[in-house]
């Protein structure tokens, strides 16, 4: 089905500070402590790159209101 593969996470990365499914081969990157990470905006990458620690172990996204 067409809307099944649209809508596929299959190949996604997801944004460490939303939660959003991201492409890794479009997608903002980062890189911290030798992993690489994905973004969906740039204010996502920028939350990111200011306190690394606290996207990481952040993992409820609920209420995300950063960049939709």
């Amino acid at each position: 089905m067409k809307l099944k593969k649209l809508f596929s996470s299959e190949g996604k990365e997801k944004d460490p500070v939303c939660g959003m499914s991201v492409d890794p081969k479009t997608a903002l990157q980062a890189t911290h402590e030798g992993k690489q990470y994905y973004f969906c905006s740039e204010n996502c990458r920028t939350k990111f790159t200011t306190k690394p620690e606290e996207s990481i172990t952040h993992k409820n996204h609920d209420g995300c209101k950063c960049c939709h």
